[in-house]
């Protein structure tokens, strides 16, 4: 049996060679020793597909997406978000206001990129949450829930070309690309700022712990109000308390006013709640014979249907060696700020999209799959392949064979999900070769910028083949 199973090890490994078959039969001879001829099969299949939405994706992020565009096929998206605070534990102001008074207070936000027009000008609204945020991290909520929609404390009008430019970083370690970090400052009423200096000295308590001072203050809103044809990327959000204070010389004894400011920042520890509104996507749903659609972050996905209980009758009594999946996309429009395809695909069983993300899973090459530019043996940092306009999963047989193992007479139902995906690599060497890298996941979530891709189900496109092998004992 040692031999067995590592004769079927050199078949999985060997299977690109013949992934290209692409008809029903026997492929190759069989493999010695007579007593365990192994007989190697590729079978074909058809797919299905189809475009599916959700009502909502889980957009837990510290990350936020502010504006509106409108797309001539994918429709009109809006977003803003909802967030609050952070605070540390036994929070004080740093030093005494003068006089106990609040000069200032200043909302900033972060951006580096942005989709749509730099020139379009867009109003950006701020408004107090007024009720708890609960941590629903779905992007269907309804802002009217929790904030005071009838007081408007602060706006202005931008473009994200006249954001101004804070700082500046590498794109890579290796690269010679910057990107730069731009800021909004929009200026707030001072009295918010007193009220949470006069609450330092009169109730400490409130700073106590983060959910004393989430009853204080419980948030705020950040939408926009007219304009439409750029969405921001936001990076960060903040707001500055800016003050005088009096400091006397210990060598004169003269008095000097000097300035100081306390920040309030997002965190990963509190919570921001990101709204998407989407609204004319009823074509992307309509039956087509030639394409599917993907839009985010809109919740349309493609479905795919694998024949399963075909499949089970034909391959029983084999071992399923491999089944690579690749799914093909057609060209971008060509009309300007046309959105483009999602970085990363993940492959996973429709009935497990529910809680994939909110577990904080990752692909795991049984039950999900990230999708790889299709030309390495090794994880990729790109997610397709640009030339060929393709997304890979080299190998899907361990989701089939489980299907099988779980549910041998139903059809497998697949969701295709644009993902962000983070990762980390890995360098190998040894004394023989110069060494590899492999890129792997640490964590995935919904993709939420803006992107949409028409993917292929024509019948070319939709075949896949099943390699299997067989023992024929004497």
């Amino acid at each position: 049996m040692k031999l067995k199973s590592y004769i079927i090890a050199i078949i999985g490994s060997g299977w690109m060679l013949l992934s290209g078959c692409s008809e029903m039969g026997l492929v190759g001879p069989t493999i010695q020793p007579d007593d365990d001829k192994i007989t190697i099969y590729t079978d074909t299949f058809q797919i299905t597909a189809s475009t599916v939405k959700i009502d909502s994706l889980f957009a837990k992020t510290t990350y936020g997406y502010l504006g509106e565009i409108y797309d001539p096929l994918y429709g009109r998206l809006k977003s803003d978000y909802l967030c609050q605070l952070y605070c540390q534990e036994g929070y004080e102001f740093a030093r005494t206001p003068y006089e106990g008074k609040i000069d200032s207070v200043t909302f900033h936000i972060r951006y580096t990129s942005w989709t749509g027009d730099a020139y379009t000008p867009m109003q950006i609204q701020i408004y107090p949450v007024t009720n708890p945020l609960d941590k629903i991290y779905y992007s269907n909520i309804n802002a009217a829930d929790y904030c005071d929609m009838q007081q408007l404390i602060g706006a202005q009008i931008f473009t994200a070309s006249n954001g101004v430019i804070v700082d500046s970083t590498l794109l890579s370690s290796s690269s010679t690309v910057y990107v730069y970090n731009r800021e909004f400052s929009i200026r707030l009423p001072v009295e918010l700022g007193q009220k949470i200096y006069d609450e330092t000295v009169r109730n400490p308590s409130t700073f106590e712990t983060q959910e004393a001072f989430n009853r204080f203050f419980p948030g705020i809103y950040v939408t926009t109000g007219y304009g439409s044809g750029t969405l921001f990327h936001i990076n960060w959000t903040r707001i500055d308390i800016d003050y005088r204070y009096m400091e006397t010389s210990a060598n004169t004894g003269a008095d000097t006013i000097l300035y100081a400011t306390e920040r309030f920042m997002v965190s990963k520890d509190v919570i921001q709640l990101n709204r998407f509104e989407n609204t004319d996507t009823e074509q992307l749903l309509a039956d087509n014979e030639e394409y599917t659609f993907l839009k985010t972050p809109a919740g349309i996905f493609t479905r795919l249907v694998i024949p399963a209980k075909e499949i089970k009758p034909v391959i029983d009594g084999r071992i399923v060696n491999n089944l690579p999946l690749e799914i093909k996309y057609l060209p971008q429009e060509e009309w300007i700020y046309a959105l483009a395809p999602p970085p990363y695909l993940l492959l996973l069983p429709e009935d497990s999209l529910g809680t994939f993300f909110e577990n904080g899973n990752i692909e795991n090459d049984v039950t999900a799959y990230i999708s790889t530019d299709g030309n390495s043996h090794s994880a990729t940092y790109l997610g397709y392949d640009a030339t060929n306009r393709t997304y890979s999963f080299r190998n899907i047989a361990n989701l089939l064979n489980y299907h099988i193992s779980q549910s041998p007479d139903e059809d497998l139902r697949l969701v295709v999900v644009p993902v962000n995906r983070t990762y980390q690599q890995s360098s190998s060497s040894s004394y023989y070769s110069s060494g590899s890298t492999t890129y792997y996941t640490t964590a995935l979530s919904h993709y939420l910028a803006p992107s949409g891709v028409k993917l292929r189900k024509d019948k070319d496109n939709m075949r896949i083949a099943v390699l299997s092998s067989k023992y024929e004992n004497k």
